[in-house]
């Protein structure tokens, strides 16, 4: 995450002629913030295919699952906090900039896309299960939509575009980084992901509710 986050930040710098103490901290939050949520396309498929010999064999509520592997996003994300707080005070220092406390409503922010990581990984790892071929698939869908969304490259750069108006991914990435990096998350994103959240549980809960009791042989 450090050395892809310094390569995007070096290149961007230069181009749109931008402070690396100000373009790194940004780019490395957006980049850690984006790869737990992509998890859901990059590693969701495998949820239940790859605890297949357990499924088959012992009756653990298939939820059980979904909350470990959801757990684990949030403990690589911890990870990542401490290395980000750590580039991030050094660059700053050494700027002679301020170095922002991050703001309460992370937690909330994380909170919020625990559950959506929770919610559409538990989707995608039933369709997953039943159609296995998504598992190759979806992984690259994540790295298009990386490059659709503002995590390398400044928000101003698109401001107005459908790119944010249409991206239901950016206010969870928003929602986190911007916390971090001492503000809060702009209200005018959160009926987006409050819309989001509410269809992914709605989705999730009714095909699992649907479909639990096949999961056991598909997989």
């Amino acid at each position: 995450m450090v050395f892809t986050s310094l390569a995007f930040a070096t290149v961007f710098s230069v181009i749109f002629k931008q402070s690396l103490a100000d373009n790194l901290p940004y780019i490395m939050g957006g980049i850690m913030t984006y790869n737990m949520i992509a998890s859901v396309l990059t590693e969701g498929p495998e949820i239940y295919l790859s605890n297949a010999g357990i499924i088959s064999n012992h009756a653990y509520p298939f939820t059980y699952y979904n909350f470990e592997w959801s757990f684990k996003q949030l403990l690589l994300f911890f990870h990542n906090v401490v290395v980000f707080e750590i580039i991030q005070t050094i660059l700053l220092a050494s700027a002679h900039k301020a170095i922002p406390i991050p703001h309460w409503s992370i937690v909330i922010g994380l909170a919020v896309v625990v559950f959506n990581i929770f919610c559409w990984g538990g989707l995608v790892c039933l369709v997953a299960a039943r159609y296995r071929d998504l598992r190759f698939l979806l992984p690259y869908m994540s790295q298009l939509l990386m490059f659709l969304t503002p995590v390398t490259y400044q928000v101003s750069l698109v401001k107005g575009s459908l790119l944010l108006t249409l991206n239901p991914i950016y206010p969870f990435v928003q929602m986190v980084r911007a916390p971090l990096m001492g503000s809060a998350m702009p209200l005018d994103l959160w009926p987006m992901a409050l819309a989001v959240s509410v269809v992914g549980f709605l989705l999730w809960f009714t095909f699992f509710s649907i479909f639990r009791k096949r999961i056991a042989f598909w997989v």
